[in-house]
């Protein structure tokens, strides 16, 4: 590699640490290194940082034949408000989720599904 190639990438690395995930999504077809670093920890960490934004998992356990749900950080040092799930309706089950936080859950009363956004509470 050239010393104009490294600093185009280490460019596109710095902008994209203050990107959004649509950019960033985007701009992974560039080439194979930029790929690459953006699902790398450091990058998702500093962007992270830089952005204000948490990483971590839904985790969902059984508890007297009702799911919890709770978030756990990736990023343990990071401080962020106890996070409520309370605007889901009782007794749904989290099918899956997106990297941006959204849920498909559903209920175990009948065929009824809910996507759901943990940040707008919709």
């Amino acid at each position: 590699m050239n010393s104009a190639h490294d600093l185009c990438l280490n460019i596109i690395y710095k902008v994209l640490t203050y990107s959004s995930m649509k950019t960033i999504g985007k701009c992974r077809v560039i080439s194979k290194e930029c790929n690459k670093f953006t699902y790398e920890f450091t990058f998702t960490n500093l962007r992270s940082q830089r952005t204000n934004i948490i990483s971590g998992f839904f985790i969902q356990s059984m508890i007297k034949n009702e799911h919890q749900v709770s978030f756990v950080l990736i990023d343990t040092s990071m401080r962020h408000p106890k996070m409520s799930f309370n605007f889901l309706p009782s007794h749904v089950e989290i099918m899956t989720s997106t990297n941006q936080g959204v849920l498909l859950c559903h209920t175990y009363n009948g065929p009824c599904y809910y996507m759901c956004n943990h940040n707008t509470k919709k």
